[in-house]
Protein backbone atom coordinates (compact mmCIF):
# COMPACT_ATOMS: atom_id res chain seq x y z
CA UNK A 1 0.00 0.00 0.00
CA UNK A 2 1.44 3.49 -1.09
CA UNK A 3 1.42 5.77 2.19
CA UNK A 4 2.34 8.47 -0.24
CA UNK A 5 -0.65 8.67 -2.13
CA UNK A 6 -2.03 12.15 -2.85
CA UNK A 7 -5.33 11.51 -1.71
CA UNK A 8 -3.85 9.84 1.68
CA UNK A 9 -1.67 12.78 2.05
CA UNK A 10 -5.11 14.82 1.87
CA UNK A 11 -6.91 12.47 4.13
CA UNK A 12 -4.15 13.14 7.12
CA UNK A 13 -3.92 16.73 5.60
CA UNK A 14 -7.68 17.71 6.58
CA UNK A 15 -8.57 18.24 10.52
CA UNK A 16 -10.92 19.54 12.63
CA UNK A 17 -10.33 23.20 12.86
CA UNK A 18 -11.96 25.14 16.02
CA UNK A 19 -10.34 28.37 15.68
CA UNK A 20 -9.66 30.30 12.60
CA UNK A 21 -7.48 33.59 11.68
CA UNK A 22 -9.69 36.64 10.93
CA UNK A 23 -9.48 36.38 6.99
CA UNK A 24 -12.05 36.16 4.67
CA UNK A 25 -12.21 32.67 2.58
CA UNK A 26 -12.82 33.46 -1.09
CA UNK A 27 -15.82 32.73 -2.82
CA UNK A 28 -14.18 30.57 -5.44
CA UNK A 29 -12.46 28.22 -3.05
CA UNK A 30 -16.16 27.73 -1.23
CA UNK A 31 -17.36 27.06 -5.45
CA UNK A 32 -15.11 24.30 -5.93
CA UNK A 33 -15.75 22.63 -2.73
CA UNK A 34 -18.99 22.60 -2.90
CA UNK A 35 -18.77 21.67 -7.03
CA UNK A 36 -16.90 18.60 -5.08
CA UNK A 37 -19.94 18.19 -2.89
CA UNK A 38 -22.18 18.12 -6.31
CA UNK A 39 -20.21 14.93 -8.04
CA UNK A 40 -20.81 13.14 -4.67
CA UNK A 41 -22.99 9.59 -5.46
CA UNK A 42 -25.96 9.22 -4.13
CA UNK A 43 -28.93 6.43 -3.66
CA UNK A 44 -30.52 6.26 -6.84
CA UNK A 45 -29.13 9.57 -8.10
CA UNK A 46 -31.26 11.80 -5.99
CA UNK A 47 -29.04 14.14 -4.70
CA UNK A 48 -30.79 14.56 -2.01
CA UNK A 49 -28.30 17.41 0.02
CA UNK A 50 -28.77 21.29 -0.23
CA UNK A 51 -25.57 23.59 1.19
CA UNK A 52 -26.43 26.73 2.39
CA UNK A 53 -23.77 29.04 2.77
CA UNK A 54 -23.05 32.14 5.30
CA UNK A 55 -20.39 33.94 4.53
CA UNK A 56 -22.03 37.45 4.97
CA UNK A 57 -21.14 39.06 8.57
CA UNK A 58 -24.45 39.54 9.79
CA UNK A 59 -26.39 36.53 8.43
CA UNK A 60 -23.70 34.63 9.64
CA UNK A 61 -24.51 35.70 13.44
CA UNK A 62 -28.18 35.77 12.71
CA UNK A 63 -27.44 31.96 12.09
CA UNK A 64 -25.30 31.22 14.96
CA UNK A 65 -27.48 33.45 17.50
CA UNK A 66 -30.72 30.79 15.69
CA UNK A 67 -28.70 27.94 16.42
CA UNK A 68 -25.85 27.81 19.19
CA UNK A 69 -28.31 29.06 22.06
CA UNK A 70 -30.21 27.01 25.31
CA UNK A 71 -28.12 23.53 25.82
CA UNK A 72 -26.27 24.53 22.53
CA UNK A 73 -24.20 27.41 23.64
CA UNK A 74 -21.00 25.01 23.63
CA UNK A 75 -21.05 25.73 20.32
CA UNK A 76 -21.12 28.93 19.85
CA UNK A 77 -17.29 29.50 19.70
CA UNK A 78 -17.69 28.59 15.74
CA UNK A 79 -19.99 31.57 15.09
CA UNK A 80 -15.83 33.35 14.82
CA UNK A 81 -15.42 31.17 11.98
CA UNK A 82 -15.62 32.93 8.80
CA UNK A 83 -18.47 30.92 7.47
CA UNK A 84 -21.04 28.73 8.08
CA UNK A 85 -22.52 26.37 5.89
CA UNK A 86 -25.33 24.32 6.38
CA UNK A 87 -25.77 20.94 5.18
CA UNK A 88 -29.87 19.98 4.62
CA UNK A 89 -31.50 17.38 2.65
CA UNK A 90 -34.60 17.71 1.08
CA UNK A 91 -36.34 13.86 2.03
CA UNK A 92 -37.66 12.00 -0.04
CA UNK A 93 -40.11 9.41 1.03
CA UNK A 94 -40.05 6.68 -0.76
CA UNK A 95 -35.64 6.29 -0.17
CA UNK A 96 -35.65 7.73 3.13
CA UNK A 97 -38.99 5.63 4.64
CA UNK A 98 -39.76 3.15 2.41
CA UNK A 99 -36.30 1.82 0.53
CA UNK A 100 -34.50 3.02 4.12
CA UNK A 101 -37.13 1.34 6.40
CA UNK A 102 -36.55 -2.30 4.39
CA UNK A 103 -32.66 -1.86 4.04
CA UNK A 104 -32.62 -0.73 7.93
CA UNK A 105 -30.30 2.22 6.60
CA UNK A 106 -31.17 5.98 6.56
CA UNK A 107 -29.91 6.57 2.86
CA UNK A 108 -30.41 9.95 2.75
CA UNK A 109 -28.13 10.44 5.54
CA UNK A 110 -25.29 8.24 3.97
CA UNK A 111 -25.28 10.89 1.39
CA UNK A 112 -25.44 14.03 2.92
CA UNK A 113 -22.32 12.28 4.20
CA UNK A 114 -20.82 11.57 1.44
CA UNK A 115 -21.23 15.02 0.08
CA UNK A 116 -20.46 16.85 2.79
CA UNK A 117 -16.97 14.64 3.39
CA UNK A 118 -16.51 15.62 -0.31
CA UNK A 119 -16.81 19.44 0.84
CA UNK A 120 -14.67 18.72 3.60
CA UNK A 121 -12.07 17.06 1.97
CA UNK A 122 -12.23 19.72 -0.96
CA UNK A 123 -11.49 23.02 1.25
CA UNK A 124 -8.65 21.01 3.36
CA UNK A 125 -6.97 20.68 -0.63
CA UNK A 126 -7.27 24.84 -0.58
CA UNK A 127 -5.45 25.46 2.67
CA UNK A 128 -8.89 25.45 4.69
CA UNK A 129 -9.64 24.38 7.75
CA UNK A 130 -13.21 22.90 8.44
CA UNK A 131 -15.26 21.22 11.70
CA UNK A 132 -18.37 19.67 11.36
CA UNK A 133 -20.71 20.51 13.74
CA UNK A 134 -23.42 18.68 15.19
CA UNK A 135 -24.38 20.15 18.26
CA UNK A 136 -26.56 22.77 17.14
CA UNK A 137 -30.49 23.11 17.36
CA UNK A 138 -31.19 21.57 14.01
CA UNK A 139 -35.33 22.72 14.04
CA UNK A 140 -34.14 26.31 15.00
CA UNK A 141 -32.09 26.42 11.47
CA UNK A 142 -35.30 24.92 10.00
CA UNK A 143 -37.26 27.69 11.04
CA UNK A 144 -34.23 30.32 10.76
CA UNK A 145 -34.30 29.29 6.91
CA UNK A 146 -37.85 29.41 6.47
CA UNK A 147 -38.37 25.67 5.70
CA UNK A 148 -41.37 23.28 7.64
CA UNK A 149 -41.75 20.25 6.03
CA UNK A 150 -39.50 18.09 3.45
CA UNK A 151 -35.96 19.24 5.01
CA UNK A 152 -34.17 17.71 7.30
CA UNK A 153 -30.80 19.62 8.79
CA UNK A 154 -27.89 17.54 9.06
CA UNK A 155 -24.88 19.47 10.14
CA UNK A 156 -23.02 22.78 9.82
CA UNK A 157 -19.89 23.07 9.07
CA UNK A 158 -17.35 25.82 10.47
CA UNK A 159 -15.16 27.24 7.47
CA UNK A 160 -11.67 29.12 7.32
CA UNK A 161 -8.11 29.49 7.61
CA UNK A 162 -6.69 27.96 10.46
CA UNK A 163 -5.85 30.34 13.24
CA UNK A 164 -2.35 28.51 13.97
CA UNK A 165 -0.30 25.31 13.33
CA UNK A 166 -2.11 23.37 16.30
CA UNK A 167 -4.29 21.87 13.28
CA UNK A 168 -1.14 20.46 12.11
CA UNK A 169 -0.88 17.60 14.46
CA UNK A 170 -1.52 14.32 13.84
CA UNK A 171 -4.62 12.30 15.81
CA UNK A 172 -4.68 9.23 16.83
CA UNK A 173 -6.18 6.78 15.06
CA UNK A 174 -6.28 3.35 15.20
CA UNK A 175 -4.42 1.00 13.13
CA UNK A 176 -5.43 -0.41 10.10
CA UNK A 177 -5.66 -4.12 11.28
CA UNK A 178 -8.20 -2.71 14.37
CA UNK A 179 -10.67 -1.50 11.99
CA UNK A 180 -10.45 -3.92 8.81
CA UNK A 181 -11.40 -7.30 8.53
CA UNK A 182 -11.01 -9.22 5.29
CA UNK A 183 -13.72 -11.97 5.29
CA UNK A 184 -14.50 -12.48 9.05
CA UNK A 185 -16.58 -10.19 11.54
CA UNK A 186 -14.47 -8.21 14.43
CA UNK A 187 -13.77 -10.38 17.41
Amino acid sequence: MSSDSPFLQLCRKRRSVRRFADRPVEREKLLLALEAARLAPSADNFQPWRFIVFDEPERKQALADAVFKGVFAASSRFARAPVLVALLIRENVIVNRVAGGIAGNQFQLIDAGIAGEHFVLACAEQGLGTCWIGWFDSRALLRHLGLRRGYRAVALFAVGYPADEDHERIPRRKRLEEIAFFNRAPE
